[in-house]
């Protein structure tokens, strides 16, 4: 191992973070690469990875290990593309690549993080940090937020959990977002369980390979997501959670944007604002954290790119659909 990693590695006080992208999701993922340098973050970055590395990897400094593909994004921080085999959709993934994390590669971490890639760090590291201590760090919702204990969907939840063994649901009356969980490995059992959950949901005729099945009256619309929410209502360890501006869903103490739907990388932001649909926070969050370290657009293209930005929120200012 390099001194380089050696120093990395001692710097990365017990925690880790992961994420799992493909395609153009190369471009959520160098932003929130970046906002992770100027949040604070030192240590290691786990990105699995279907298709290409993405083309800006050799903006950085390949790190020798072996074979690894692992680079320097700041003298703090690296992250390692692990590519995967896997069939189903990435998103029901999740909770067996943070197993198998804390098995190997990451074993020695006391924390783990998952961030989706459309995920963008507000807050200073040093508040996840502190939260991290508390158990398992969750972010609630905006659709669906308040779910009551005695919604339908969760009799239906109980019903299907029972079958497989699980007993003594809490009464929890929110959902939670899957794009994002912070798991203690002492807390490992909670990872367990959502995988368990997810593969109950595909026994239920759900397509692992999608993201969502059928519509939102099924109890399984969001196969992950709602795995999530059960594993949550049977954890026997503590529960640390943020409301819906957590993620920039709501105006509030945001700590990281969330740029659920529509991408800021995908379409036009002036055709967009032109139906009534200005950029969000979270997309205008998304074009100051392109540019360093990892450049993800040439700086002509993002120039144009910010002005688009500017000019579509301008117009929203005037115009907004509903």
């Amino acid at each position: 191992m390099s001194e380089i990693s050696k120093s990395i590695l001692s710097s990365e006080n017990d925690t880790s973070i992961c994420t799992l992208f493909e395609g153009d999701f190369h471009l959520g993922l160098a932003a929130f690469l970046n906002s992770l340098v100027r949040a604070g973050f030192a240590g290691t970055v786990w990105a699995g990875y279907r298709g290409a590395l993405p083309p800006w990897v050799d903006q950085l400094k390949r790190v020798d290990q072996g074979q690894a593909d692992e680079f320097r994004v700041a003298d703090q921080m690296r992250v390692v593309f692990m590519k995967l085999s896997t069939n189903i959709h990435l998103t029901n993934y999740k909770p067996e690549f943070m197993l198998n994390l804390l098995a190997n590669e990451a074993r020695d971490s006391k924390y783990l993080w998952y961030f989706d890639p459309d995920i963008f760090v507000q807050a200073s590291w040093s508040f996840f940090a502190e939260w991290q201590s508390n158990g398992i760090a969750l972010c609630q919702e905006i659709a669906n937020n308040i779910l009551p204990s005695d919604a339908p969907q969760r009799m239906s939840w109980i019903r299907d959990a029972a079958s497989i063994g699980f007993k003594d649901p809490k009464p929890l009356h929110h959902y939670y977002n899957g794009g994002f969980a912070g798991v203690p490995k002492a807390c490992s059992g909670f990872l367990e369980d959502w995988k368990r959950l997810i593969e109950m949901a595909g026994s239920k005729d759900c397509d692992l390979m999608r993201m969502r099945h059928g519509s939102m009256e099924f109890a399984y619309y969001c196969m992950d997501q709602d795995a999530l929410n059960i594993a949550a209502m049977y954890s026997k360890h503590p529960l640390s959670t943020l409301g819906p501006q957590g993620m920039g869903f709501v105006r509030g103490n945001v700590m990281m944007y969330h740029t659920v739907g529509d991408k800021p990388w995908r379409g036009s932001l002036l055709l967009n604002a032109l139906k009534g649909v200005p950029p969000s926070d979270g997309f205008k969050y998304y074009f100051t954290q392109v540019s360093s370290p990892i450049r993800a657009y040439s700086r002509s293209a993002l120039a144009r790119k910010k002005l688009a930005c500017n000019i579509a929120a301008f117009m929203g200012r005037f115009y907004r659909r509903g």
